[in-house]
């Protein structure tokens, strides 16, 4: 008996030994490891002022929680703390884990229901780092009597760094009503399953960001969500006072919006632009807003996919454009249950472009609302984009109109029954677009406000009463495809669509591929294209096709601006790797991005269809100091392509300076095979053809070759590979 009381005693004092219960002031730095696992907060955790609590990778934090059903146990009563704890920071945290060893932060009991307070980082607070962090059922909490904290992390400091770190069923994830500097969210999970709060909470949610408006910011703040990964049913979010948001690469997977708005972005006192992001499934959708004249924002290049019958089936995902500004809405693709939805306010002008849309949803395809008829300045253009219907509703729709008259024009639409359908007044244009309607309106127009059909492929004529929508020059025939059975709806050699529509003045000079607009005919009398989305027969109008990478390590650089002067942006996606349509010209570029170091590159010459290869390096900013620099030589900025090559690749470099540059190409035995270049070159981006040739202008052998530039005293030598 004495020797099983022993080992029972033992067995006690081992497991108090296997975790620390944690409360109270922490009033000097401290650091906690995971050798003391489970970090277990019993009482309200304060970091005071001027201290910093560091937390190693793998550390567990486990907070004593509460029922949520009662919302009283996360509320003081008198003196006494709430039943659920929370942390309290006026000083700061460092809780930076590893992808291997993250940090968790979580309740401590096993119950469902149970959830804890959050952290609070209050006003004065410094700013706190959290990367590798894992944050899990989070309710709200009094932070001091009355006062509630409402997310996993609440920084009413204004400032913090989140990076790489999951959020999972909290009421709401981040939040600050302060903000005090701009707001990176990087690489971050954001996941809400099935998770309900009583009243008067009730809606979980992601984000509520906003800026004080005491004192007013000269400049909004730019709160940026990059590579974040969003999963359940929650508010995506709300981006408030003074902030300018821009959501980029993220992707979102079966995720239902349980706002009231039609797409995530959506901010009343701050703009919005949105690109390459994905989503599969769900509800809501990507839309850029405008929140001042201004402004000029954008959705581009996002991908929306919802399959047949998917979940919530009366629910597309939403492509939209609103605000006050100019709005540019192109290159996206979007597939299934799916919807453009612009609503114009004021003077808003939306271009909407060379997107590609296949579509299931048995109403509109498209929705062009003004919902304040008072302002009319606003325009909506929508040209160069291809409609595809393919679901199983006999009775698929274009396009609604509310009180607005948008210009359409070179369009491709596909397998479509009724063209329109307008309320109030509308004298929207279609022109140069191919329309396989048999049915102009699933309403009625008015005399004195109707649209108007003008040099259109139709399916069928304009007759009594409809007659008044004929504008002129439209003709009945078969656009004559390239090739349906495989999606391929440019015009064939022999369609009645080429050079039968009417050049506009405010056409781009591209068509949905980018490939140029071939206007006929002379300046004096009338020019004419192609009808539809695709001009035949025509080449890339040219741009760049790039790179951005780290020198100092080989590794390729996500979410990297590109800016030309005058054009919208481009960004690097998951490889690094950017298409930058430009048309001909000569181009300065600057790449930007967090972390790094500004980057400007000169003297980029384009020709109309070519496409020029472009590597940037890009350099971790080690100091204060952010202005642009230029490469060094040395590093791996000489490239080729293509390569492996046949008969012909173009050779690329960053020139740092002017001076006298000879560039040359050896065989593998070291023997100098061509002497490509030997002169002066000015600063920036050089391009050089090499055909594959020797210097007496015999063609090389099938082989390993290599281009070497030399330039004031540097050198740098890649190498290549001609396959015949």
């Amino acid at each position: 008996m004495k020797r099983i009381l022993f080992i029972l005693s033992l067995i006690s004092i081992v497991s108090s030994l296997l975790c620390i219960e944690v409360g109270g002031h922490i009033t000097q730095n401290t650091t906690w490891t995971p050798d003391n696992n489970p970090y277990i907060i019993t009482l309200f955790l304060y970091v005071d002022a001027g201290v910093t609590l560091t937390i190693m990778p793998g550390t567990q934090v486990l907070c004593s929680g509460a029922d949520k059903s009662n919302i009283n146990n996360f509320m003081w009563s008198g003196n006494n703390q709430p039943l659920a704890k929370m942390v309290i920071v006026n000083g700061a945290i460092n809780a930076v884990g590893t992808a291997d060893n993250p940090i968790t932060f979580d309740k401590y009991q096993a119950g469902a229901n149970y959830r804890w307070g959050g952290i609070y980082m209050a006003h004065n607070a410094p700013t706190s780092n959290f990367e590798f962090c894992e944050f899990r059922n989070t309710f709200f909490c009094d932070y001091i009597p009355g006062e509630w904290s409402l997310a996993a992390i609440v920084f009413e400091n204004g400032v913090i760094n989140v990076r790489n770190s999951t959020f999972e069923n909290n009421l709401n994830a981040i939040g600050s009503g302060s903000l005090q500097s701009d707001l990176l969210l990087y690489k971050c999970r954001f996941i809400s399953t099935n998770d309900s709060y009583p009243p008067p909470f009730g809606l979980t949610g992601f984000f509520g960001i906003g800026a004080s408006s005491e004192p007013v910011p000269e400049e909004n703040y730019i709160v940026t969500i990059a590579k974040c990964y969003f999963t359940g049913n929650a508010v995506f979010g709300t981006f408030g006072n003074f902030t300018n948001s821009l959501l980029l690469n993220n992707v979102f997977y079966d995720f239902t919006n349980r706002g009231e708005r039609s797409a995530e972005t959506h901010t009343e006192y701050g703009s919005s632009s949105c690109y390459g992001n994905f989503t599969y499934n769900g509800s809501g959708g990507w839309s850029c807003y405008s929140a001042t004249i201004s402004d000029t924002v954008y959705s581009r290049r996002n991908k929306l996919i919802k399959p047949e019958n998917a979940n919530p089936g009366n629910s597309p995902l939403i492509i939209g454009s609103d605000g006050f500004g100019t709005n540019y809405v192109s290159d996206n693709y979007l597939s299934g249950c799916v919807q453009v939805n612009t609503t114009m306010s004021n003077a808003t002008t939306s271009y909407i472009y060379n997107n590609v849309i296949e579509n299931n949803y048995a109403d509109f395809t498209l929705l062009f609302e003004n919902l304040n008829p008072a302002y009319q300045g606003g325009q909506i253009r929508f040209f160069n984009n291809l409609v595809t219907f393919w679901g199983d509703y006999q009775y698929p729709k274009i396009v609604y109109t509310y009180e607005t008259s948008p210009f359409i024009f070179n369009n491709t639409f596909i397998d479509y029954r009724t063209l329109f359908r307008t309320i109030g007044e509308s004298d929207m244009v279609f022109e140069n677009n191919i329309i396989p309607c048999t049915q102009w309106s699933s309403g009625s127009v008015s005399q004195n406000h109707h649209p108007l059909l003008i040099n259109n492929c139709l399916a069928s004529n304009i007759l009594p009463p409809w007659d008044m929508l004929d504008g002129g020059g439209n003709i009945v025939a078969d656009p004559v495809f390239a090739d349906t059975l495989n999606g391929d709806y440019s015009l064939s050699i022999d369609s009645p669509c080429i050079d039968t529509g009417a050049y506009r003045p405010d056409l781009p000079e591209f068509d949905i591929r980018y490939h140029k607009r071939i206007a006929s005919g002379t300046d004096g009398g009338q020019q004419t294209i192609d009808i539809g989305a695709y001009e035949f027969n025509s080449a890339y109008i040219g741009g760049l096709s790039g790179i951005v990478f780290n020198p100092d390590n080989g590794e390729m650089i996500d979410c990297a601006k590109i800016e030309i002067n005058q054009k919208l942006p481009e960004f690097s996606d998951s490889l690094g790797c950017f298409e930058y349509p430009t048309g001909p010209g000569v181009y300065t570029v600057r790449a930007s991005r967090w972390d790094y170091k500004d980057q400007i590159i000169e003297n980029i010459v384009v020709n109309e269809g070519e496409i020029v290869q472009v590597a940037i390096p890009m350099y971790l900013t080690t100091t204060a100091i952010d202005d642009p620099v230029t490469p060094s030589l040395k590093l791996t900025t000489l490239t080729n392509y293509p390569n492996p090559f046949n008969p012909e690749t173009t050779i690329s470099f960053i020139a740092p300076q002017a001076g006298t540059t000879k560039l040359s190409v050896f065989n593998i035995k070291g023997q100098r095979v061509n002497m490509l270049y030997n002169g002066l070159l000015s600063k920036g981006h050089h391009s050089i053809v090499w055909n594959g040739l020797d210097e007496r202008g015999t063609a090389v052998s099938s082989g390993i070759y290599f281009v070497r530039v030399e330039m004031n005293g540097i050198s740098q030598t890649h190498k290549m590979i001609l396959m015949k």
